[in-house]
């Protein structure tokens, strides 16, 4: 089970967040009253899912001795297309001398990540 706490003060809306491993800051942008001092929570959750894949990708590659230079991971979170619903769509890009059999496998191996497994399962939140 992962524990993360978030700590604001006064200030809008620089929020600490804190990890077992880390600690960071999230904020909302200038536009939208606060100073921009980091990522916005939808981008968090963005950069969560993109995070995954590309470590995920990354690690099948290198157990397997694949010629993997570099991942790009696009994640875009789509929550007005279909209003109650919400959509999230990746884009992978591999680089590398990689055969067509083994791009289609990574992008296989990009649907397997756990965070991707987990927003695929049911929610439940609890307060």
């Amino acid at each position: 089970m992962e524990i993360v706490k978030a700590h604001i003060g006064k200030e809008k809306y620089k929020t600490t967040i804190t990890t077992p491993t880390n600690e960071f800051v999230s904020d909302m942008p200038e536009a939208e009253g606060g100073a921009n001092m980091g990522a916005k929570p939808k981008e968090l959750l963005a950069a969560s899912l993109a995070g995954c894949v590309a470590m995920t990708v990354r690690m099948y590659a290198d157990r397997s001795n694949w010629p993997l230079d570099e991942v790009d991971v696009e994640v875009e979170i789509d929550t007005e297309s279909n209003p109650g619903t919400t959509i999230f769509r990746k884009r992978v890009d591999f680089k590398g001398d990689l055969t067509e059999e083994q791009i289609k496998r990574l992008h296989l191996i990009a649907t397997k990540c756990p965070i991707n497994k987990l927003l695929q399962n049911p929610i439940v939140m609890e307060s």
